[in-house]
């Protein structure tokens, strides 16, 4: 999946993401802390999203993107049905949600 970066995961998936005050300065997680992942429900910003305004517009960045917490993280494994190398589909799904409601 080729992600747009356009934040609709981030804000309306029920996910469990990395607790912001268990990263450790390494960038990793202490395994043994049990607190280390949050539930972050539908319509909830995740805390690790910060947009952003570059030359395209606005973008999804997320701050733990490139630490090591990020690793192996829901978050990191979502993937959407279809080839690898197409376009996600979730933004327009959301919008199309949203446009219902």
């Amino acid at each position: 999946m080729i992600c747009l970066r356009c934040g609709q995961c981030c804000l309306h998936l029920d996910i469990f993401v990395v607790n912001p005050f268990s990263i450790l300065a390494d960038g990793s997680i202490d395994p043994d802390d049990r607190q280390a992942m949050i539930f972050k429900a539908a319509g909830q910003r995740c805390p690790h999203l910060a947009p952003q305004v570059g030359r395209e517009g606005e973008m999804a960045v997320c701050t733990i993107h490139h630490l090591p917490c990020y690793r192996g993280s829901p978050c990191e494994q979502f993937e959407q049905l279809g080839p690898e190398d197409a376009v996600c589909i979730m933004s327009g799904y959301f919008q199309a949600l949203a446009e219902k409601g």
